[in-house]
C-alpha cells in the first residue's frame, strides 16, 4: 500500500478504470500470477493490446501490496532511449532511497538541489556503474511499463539486472510487438510460464463492466436501448475501451437529446488513441 506522503508520480498517472474508481473484473488469476511473481523475484512479461488493463493491474497490486514490499518496487511509467531509461531507474532508486547510492551521493557531495543536474552530466558508462551497483544491493523490482522497441543495448541492461544482479525486471508491452516479445523472450531465457498475455474479458465481466460504468459516469439518465450491446461490441471486451467509451457518452456532445451517439463515441475513442483526450481540448487545436 502507498505510504502517507509518498509522491503519486511514481506510481504514475493513468486513464484506467481503477484510476477513475471502477474495480477490477476478473483479473484475479491474473493478479495472482503477477504477485506471486514480485514475491519470488521471479522476472516476467505482460502484454496485450492498447487499453487491456496492463498498467492498472500492476499499479493496483503494487498499491495492495505490504509497504515493505511496494517501496522496493521501481516503476517507470515509460522510456525514451537507453540513456532515458538509465537515468529514469536511478532516480527511481533516488526516490525509493537507496543505501548505495545514498551512500555515492554523499561521497561526491551530490545533494537533493543538485541531483538532477548531476544526473544529467553522467555519461552512459558512468550510469550504468551506479545503477548496477545500487540495484544489487537493495532487492528491487523493476517494473517497465510501455516498453517501446527495445534495441539490443536496452535489452542488455534488463539483463544483466536480472541475471548478473539479482534484480528482477517487470516488463508491460503491446502484443503488436508480437515478433519483438517472442525474439527477446528468448534473448532473456524466459520460459512460457514468464511470459502472461491479458486477453478481453469474457461477456459476463464486460458487461459487470458495463453496468459499473453506467453508474459511475451517471448514464441511466439517458436512453440506453441499443447503447449496451453496441459497447460492447465496438469494444471487443477490452476494459479501457468500455470504460472510456462511457466517459465520452457521458459529454453532452456525444448526445442528441437523451439519444448517445454510440458510432460518434467509438470513432472519437479510436482517434485518441491509448490516453483519453477531452473533446474540446482535442478540437481547440
Amino acid at each position: 500500500m502507498r505510504q502517507k506522503g509518498e509522491s503519486a508520480s511514481r506510481w504514475g498517472h493513468g486513464t484506467s478504470a481503477q484510476g477513475r474508481g471502477i474495480r477490477f473484473f476478473d483479473r484475479e488469476r491474473e493478479l495472482h500470477r503477477i504477485e506471486e511473481a514480485l514475491r519470488e523475484k521471479e522476472s516476467m512479461m505482460i502484454s496485450g493490446p492498447a487499453d487491456i488493463g496492463k498498467t492498472a493491474l500492476m499499479l493496483n497490486l503494487i498499491r495492495s501490496l505490504p509497504g515493505d514490499l511496494a517501496g522496493k518496487c521501481l516503476y517507470l511509467p515509460g522510456f525514451k532511449d537507453l540513456q532515458h531509461l538509465v537515468r529514469n531507474l536511478i532516480q527511481a532508486l533516488h526516490e525509493a532511497k537507496s543505501p548505495r547510492l545514498r551512500q555515492q551521493l554523499k561521497a561526491e557531495g551530490v545533494s537533493s538541489t543538485n541531483f538532477d543536474i548531476w544526473l544529467k552530466t553522467l555519461p552512459s558508462a558512468r550510469l550504468k556503474g551506479i545503477l548496477y551497483r545500487a540495484a544489487q544491493t537493495g532487492d528491487y523490482r523493476v517494473i517497465l511499463d510501455h516498453v517501446p522497441f527495445l534495441t539490443h543495448a536496452r535489452a542488455k541492461i534488463i539483463k544483466e539486472l536480472f541475471w548478473m544482479r539479482d534484480t528482477p525486471v517487470y516488463l508491460l508491452m503491446r502484443d503488436d510487438q508480437e515478433f519483438r516479445i517472442a525474439q527477446f523472450a528468448r534473448f532473456f531465457y524466459w520460459s512460457d510460464r514468464q511470459c502472461l498475455t491479458l486477453g478481453p474479458l469474457p461477456k459476463t465481466s464486460a458487461c459487470e463492466l458495463l453496468e459499473a460504468c453506467i453508474e459511475k459516469f451517471q448514464l441511466s439518465r439517458l436512453d440506453l436501448e441499443g447503447f449496451r450491446d453496441e459497447v460492447l461490441d465496438l469494444s471487443g471486451g477490452v476494459p479501457g475501451a468500455i470504460v472510456k467509451m462511457c466517459e465520452l457518452a457521458a459529454d453532452p456532445r456525444y448526445q442528441y437529446g437523451s439519444y448517445i451517439k454510440t458510432k460518434l463515441v467509438h470513432i472519437d475513442y479510436l482517434m485518441s488513441g491509448s490516453s483519453l483526450v477531452p473533446p474540446a481540448a482535442r478540437r481547440g487545436h
